[in-house]
Protein backbone atom coordinates (compact mmCIF):
# COMPACT_ATOMS: atom_id res chain seq x y z
CA UNK A 1 0.00 0.00 0.00
CA UNK A 2 2.54 2.45 0.77
CA UNK A 3 3.86 1.99 -3.01
CA UNK A 4 1.05 2.43 -3.87
CA UNK A 5 0.69 5.82 -2.44
CA UNK A 6 4.22 6.41 -3.46
CA UNK A 7 3.19 6.02 -7.67
CA UNK A 8 -0.11 7.50 -7.01
CA UNK A 9 1.64 10.68 -4.77
CA UNK A 10 -1.44 13.33 -5.50
CA UNK A 11 0.81 16.21 -4.15
CA UNK A 12 4.09 16.69 -5.91
CA UNK A 13 4.55 20.04 -6.58
CA UNK A 14 7.41 21.88 -8.85
CA UNK A 15 8.55 25.32 -10.27
CA UNK A 16 9.07 25.97 -13.89
CA UNK A 17 10.44 29.17 -15.76
CA UNK A 18 9.80 30.92 -19.31
CA UNK A 19 10.67 34.11 -21.15
CA UNK A 20 7.76 36.14 -20.51
CA UNK A 21 6.93 39.68 -19.32
CA UNK A 22 3.91 40.97 -17.52
CA UNK A 23 2.56 42.49 -21.19
CA UNK A 24 3.07 39.95 -22.81
CA UNK A 25 1.13 37.83 -21.26
CA UNK A 26 -1.74 40.16 -21.02
CA UNK A 27 -1.72 39.69 -25.02
CA UNK A 28 -0.95 36.40 -24.70
CA UNK A 29 -3.14 35.13 -22.51
CA UNK A 30 -1.49 31.99 -21.86
CA UNK A 31 2.00 30.80 -20.93
CA UNK A 32 4.47 29.36 -23.55
CA UNK A 33 6.60 26.54 -23.06
CA UNK A 34 7.75 26.08 -19.54
CA UNK A 35 11.59 24.22 -18.26
CA UNK A 36 11.03 22.86 -14.89
CA UNK A 37 13.71 22.62 -12.37
CA UNK A 38 15.98 19.65 -12.69
CA UNK A 39 16.58 18.92 -8.97
CA UNK A 40 18.45 15.36 -7.34
CA UNK A 41 15.60 15.56 -4.23
CA UNK A 42 12.75 12.75 -4.55
CA UNK A 43 11.44 13.16 -0.88
CA UNK A 44 10.39 16.79 -1.18
CA UNK A 45 8.73 19.14 -3.61
CA UNK A 46 9.09 23.04 -4.47
CA UNK A 47 6.21 25.35 -4.73
CA UNK A 48 5.31 29.08 -4.70
CA UNK A 49 8.50 30.71 -6.15
CA UNK A 50 9.32 34.56 -5.79
CA UNK A 51 12.34 35.38 -7.91
CA UNK A 52 14.74 37.37 -6.04
CA UNK A 53 17.77 38.41 -8.93
CA UNK A 54 18.42 37.17 -12.29
CA UNK A 55 22.17 37.45 -13.74
CA UNK A 56 23.54 35.95 -16.93
CA UNK A 57 24.31 33.17 -15.41
CA UNK A 58 21.99 32.27 -12.41
CA UNK A 59 18.24 33.10 -11.05
CA UNK A 60 17.63 33.02 -7.15
CA UNK A 61 14.18 32.27 -6.28
CA UNK A 62 12.68 31.96 -2.84
CA UNK A 63 10.08 29.07 -2.35
CA UNK A 64 8.25 26.60 -0.42
CA UNK A 65 9.99 23.18 0.57
CA UNK A 66 8.12 20.79 1.56
CA UNK A 67 8.90 17.08 2.66
CA UNK A 68 6.53 14.69 1.36
CA UNK A 69 6.24 12.89 4.32
CA UNK A 70 6.11 15.21 7.12
CA UNK A 71 3.95 17.99 4.86
CA UNK A 72 5.22 20.81 7.23
CA UNK A 73 6.66 24.05 4.99
CA UNK A 74 9.91 25.32 5.14
CA UNK A 75 11.53 28.30 3.31
CA UNK A 76 14.29 28.18 0.94
CA UNK A 77 16.40 30.21 -1.26
CA UNK A 78 17.74 28.18 -4.74
CA UNK A 79 20.44 29.11 -6.68
CA UNK A 80 19.47 27.75 -10.19
CA UNK A 81 21.80 27.88 -13.50
CA UNK A 82 19.67 29.96 -15.61
CA UNK A 83 20.89 27.86 -18.94
CA UNK A 84 19.98 24.40 -17.86
CA UNK A 85 17.43 25.30 -15.02
CA UNK A 86 19.31 23.08 -12.65
CA UNK A 87 19.40 23.50 -9.23
CA UNK A 88 22.98 24.49 -8.35
CA UNK A 89 22.83 25.17 -4.07
CA UNK A 90 20.12 25.31 -1.61
CA UNK A 91 20.06 27.66 1.29
CA UNK A 92 17.42 27.35 4.32
CA UNK A 93 16.35 30.36 5.11
CA UNK A 94 13.45 29.77 7.67
CA UNK A 95 12.07 26.95 9.57
CA UNK A 96 8.85 27.36 12.53
CA UNK A 97 7.48 24.92 14.42
CA UNK A 98 4.64 26.02 12.12
CA UNK A 99 4.13 25.44 7.93
CA UNK A 100 5.37 28.11 6.06
CA UNK A 101 4.64 29.20 2.71
CA UNK A 102 4.16 32.06 0.05
CA UNK A 103 7.92 33.96 0.60
CA UNK A 104 6.71 37.15 -0.74
CA UNK A 105 9.04 40.07 -0.35
CA UNK A 106 9.25 44.21 -0.62
CA UNK A 107 12.34 45.99 -1.20
CA UNK A 108 12.47 49.00 1.05
CA UNK A 109 15.62 51.55 1.21
CA UNK A 110 17.95 48.95 -0.11
CA UNK A 111 16.87 45.99 2.42
CA UNK A 112 14.48 43.14 1.41
CA UNK A 113 12.05 42.12 3.67
CA UNK A 114 10.25 38.87 3.33
CA UNK A 115 6.59 38.24 4.78
CA UNK A 116 5.61 34.79 4.32
CA UNK A 117 2.71 33.04 5.08
CA UNK A 118 2.27 31.34 8.47
CA UNK A 119 -1.18 31.26 9.40
CA UNK A 120 -1.21 28.54 11.76
CA UNK A 121 0.75 31.25 14.19
CA UNK A 122 -2.20 33.48 14.01
CA UNK A 123 -0.38 36.40 12.67
CA UNK A 124 1.76 38.11 9.85
CA UNK A 125 5.27 38.54 10.19
CA UNK A 126 8.12 40.57 7.58
CA UNK A 127 11.55 39.18 8.17
CA UNK A 128 14.93 41.25 6.86
CA UNK A 129 16.53 39.41 4.44
CA UNK A 130 20.31 38.31 5.30
CA UNK A 131 21.59 37.68 1.82
CA UNK A 132 25.44 36.64 3.46
CA UNK A 133 24.34 34.34 5.54
CA UNK A 134 20.97 33.16 3.60
CA UNK A 135 18.49 33.93 6.35
CA UNK A 136 15.94 35.56 7.52
CA UNK A 137 16.02 37.48 10.55
CA UNK A 138 14.74 40.29 13.04
CA UNK A 139 10.93 39.53 12.73
CA UNK A 140 8.05 42.14 13.11
CA UNK A 141 4.65 42.10 12.92
CA UNK A 142 3.03 43.43 10.08
CA UNK A 143 -0.59 42.18 11.18
CA UNK A 144 -2.34 40.19 13.82
CA UNK A 145 -4.59 37.87 12.32
CA UNK A 146 -4.15 34.50 10.90
CA UNK A 147 -4.34 34.80 6.75
CA UNK A 148 -3.10 32.99 4.19
CA UNK A 149 -1.19 34.47 1.02
CA UNK A 150 -1.05 38.01 2.45
CA UNK A 151 0.18 40.34 -0.92
CA UNK A 152 1.01 44.27 -0.18
CA UNK A 153 0.76 46.70 -3.19
CA UNK A 154 1.31 50.55 -3.57
CA UNK A 155 -1.66 51.86 -5.75
CA UNK A 156 -1.61 55.48 -6.43
CA UNK A 157 0.00 56.32 -2.84
CA UNK A 158 -1.70 53.68 -0.48
CA UNK A 159 -0.38 51.01 0.91
CA UNK A 160 -2.77 48.13 0.93
CA UNK A 161 -2.48 44.60 1.37
CA UNK A 162 -5.11 41.45 0.38
CA UNK A 163 -5.27 38.34 1.88
CA UNK A 164 -7.91 35.46 3.15
CA UNK A 165 -8.47 34.30 6.95
CA UNK A 166 -8.66 31.35 8.34
CA UNK A 167 -10.35 29.15 8.44
CA UNK A 168 -11.73 29.78 4.59
CA UNK A 169 -8.85 30.30 2.84
CA UNK A 170 -10.00 30.03 -0.91
CA UNK A 171 -13.13 31.75 -0.58
CA UNK A 172 -13.49 35.19 1.11
CA UNK A 173 -10.77 38.01 0.76
CA UNK A 174 -10.19 41.06 2.99
CA UNK A 175 -8.53 44.15 2.52
CA UNK A 176 -6.23 46.15 5.31
CA UNK A 177 -4.02 49.13 5.10
CA UNK A 178 -0.76 50.51 6.33
CA UNK A 179 0.28 54.32 6.59
CA UNK A 180 3.89 52.69 5.60
CA UNK A 181 4.47 48.78 3.69
CA UNK A 182 5.51 47.45 6.80
CA UNK A 183 3.76 49.38 9.57
CA UNK A 184 0.67 47.53 11.34
CA UNK A 185 -1.89 46.48 8.62
CA UNK A 186 -5.39 47.13 9.76
CA UNK A 187 -8.50 45.84 8.34
CA UNK A 188 -10.79 48.46 6.18
CA UNK A 189 -13.52 47.08 6.54
CA UNK A 190 -16.16 43.47 7.65
CA UNK A 191 -17.06 43.30 4.47
CA UNK A 192 -15.03 41.36 1.98
CA UNK A 193 -13.76 42.45 -1.40
CA UNK A 194 -13.63 39.28 -3.34
CA UNK A 195 -16.49 36.12 -2.05
CA UNK A 196 -15.32 33.71 -4.77
CA UNK A 197 -13.81 30.56 -5.07
CA UNK A 198 -12.18 31.15 -8.71
CA UNK A 199 -10.35 34.82 -7.40
CA UNK A 200 -10.15 34.85 -3.52
CA UNK A 201 -6.83 33.69 -2.57
CA UNK A 202 -3.85 35.55 -4.14
CA UNK A 203 -1.68 33.46 -6.24
CA UNK A 204 1.30 35.76 -6.88
CA UNK A 205 2.41 39.79 -6.37
CA UNK A 206 0.73 42.20 -8.07
CA UNK A 207 2.35 43.57 -11.71
CA UNK A 208 1.66 46.62 -13.21
CA UNK A 209 1.08 47.24 -16.82
CA UNK A 210 0.28 50.49 -18.70
CA UNK A 211 -0.11 52.02 -15.55
CA UNK A 212 -3.28 49.42 -14.69
CA UNK A 213 -2.27 47.04 -11.65
CA UNK A 214 -3.00 43.47 -12.00
CA UNK A 215 -3.34 40.10 -9.52
CA UNK A 216 -2.89 37.46 -10.01
CA UNK A 217 -5.30 34.92 -7.91
CA UNK A 218 -6.10 31.38 -7.12
CA UNK A 219 -8.40 29.64 -9.22
CA UNK A 220 -9.91 27.33 -6.70
CA UNK A 221 -13.37 26.07 -8.07
CA UNK A 222 -12.65 22.80 -9.38
CA UNK A 223 -9.77 21.96 -6.55
CA UNK A 224 -7.10 23.84 -4.60
CA UNK A 225 -4.83 25.95 -6.54
CA UNK A 226 -6.19 24.17 -9.45
CA UNK A 227 -5.73 27.47 -12.09
CA UNK A 228 -4.71 30.80 -12.23
CA UNK A 229 -7.31 34.16 -12.45
CA UNK A 230 -5.51 37.35 -13.73
CA UNK A 231 -7.34 40.14 -12.18
CA UNK A 232 -7.27 43.91 -12.95
CA UNK A 233 -7.45 45.90 -10.11
CA UNK A 234 -8.38 49.95 -9.05
CA UNK A 235 -8.43 51.14 -5.90
CA UNK A 236 -10.04 54.72 -5.55
CA UNK A 237 -11.18 56.46 -3.16
CA UNK A 238 -11.19 53.63 -0.77
CA UNK A 239 -13.04 51.33 -2.76
CA UNK A 240 -11.44 48.09 -4.32
CA UNK A 241 -12.69 46.58 -6.60
CA UNK A 242 -11.32 44.25 -9.83
CA UNK A 243 -12.57 42.36 -12.80
CA UNK A 244 -11.66 38.76 -14.15
CA UNK A 245 -9.38 39.13 -17.72
CA UNK A 246 -8.62 35.45 -18.00
CA UNK A 247 -7.99 32.33 -16.68
CA UNK A 248 -4.68 30.37 -17.17
CA UNK A 249 -4.40 26.37 -16.46
CA UNK A 250 -1.67 23.98 -16.55
CA UNK A 251 -0.29 22.26 -19.82
CA UNK A 252 2.52 19.98 -18.83
CA UNK A 253 2.19 16.12 -19.01
CA UNK A 254 3.72 16.06 -15.38
CA UNK A 255 2.48 18.82 -13.85
CA UNK A 256 -1.36 18.74 -14.95
CA UNK A 257 -3.23 19.13 -12.08
CA UNK A 258 -3.04 22.45 -11.00
CA UNK A 259 -0.69 25.52 -10.95
CA UNK A 260 -1.09 28.42 -8.21
CA UNK A 261 1.56 30.78 -8.19
CA UNK A 262 3.11 33.14 -10.70
CA UNK A 263 5.74 36.19 -10.39
CA UNK A 264 7.86 38.01 -13.01
CA UNK A 265 11.12 39.55 -12.85
CA UNK A 266 12.16 41.57 -16.06
CA UNK A 267 11.92 39.07 -19.34
CA UNK A 268 11.52 36.19 -16.61
CA UNK A 269 8.29 34.21 -15.57
CA UNK A 270 8.34 31.88 -12.46
CA UNK A 271 5.02 28.93 -12.37
CA UNK A 272 4.68 26.39 -9.92
CA UNK A 273 3.12 23.03 -10.84
CA UNK A 274 1.18 20.26 -9.56
CA UNK A 275 0.92 16.89 -10.91
CA UNK A 276 2.11 12.88 -9.75
CA UNK A 277 5.51 11.96 -8.76
CA UNK A 278 5.34 9.52 -11.66
CA UNK A 279 2.76 10.86 -14.33
CA UNK A 280 2.36 7.90 -16.36
CA UNK A 281 1.35 5.41 -13.30
CA UNK A 282 -0.49 7.80 -11.42
CA UNK A 283 -3.10 8.99 -13.99
CA UNK A 284 -3.49 5.34 -14.20
CA UNK A 285 -4.36 4.53 -10.51
CA UNK A 286 -6.36 7.86 -10.58
CA UNK A 287 -8.43 7.05 -13.20
CA UNK A 288 -8.94 2.73 -11.49
CA UNK A 289 -10.29 4.74 -8.33
CA UNK A 290 -12.76 6.71 -10.30
CA UNK A 291 -13.85 3.45 -12.25
CA UNK A 292 -14.10 1.83 -8.45
CA UNK A 293 -16.14 4.18 -7.19
CA UNK A 294 -18.59 4.72 -9.97
CA UNK A 295 -18.64 0.60 -9.85
CA UNK A 296 -20.03 1.03 -5.70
Amino acid sequence: MKLLHKLSYSENWNIGFCNLTPSELLVKKSLPQITWLKHPYHDRWFADPFIYKVTDDEIIVFVEECPMENPKGILCELVIDRKTIRLKERYELLSLDTHLSYPIYKIINGKTFVYPENGVSGMLNAYEYDEKHHRLINPRAILNEAVADATIVNIAGNNIMTATIFPDTLKVAHLYHAVDTLNIYTRISKKPIVDNLQYARNGGDYFHVNKCTYRPAQDCVKDYGSGLSIMKVKYEANVYSETLQFSLYPKSYRYHRGLHTLNFHKNLCVIDGYGYSYPTIGRCIALLKNLLRKIK
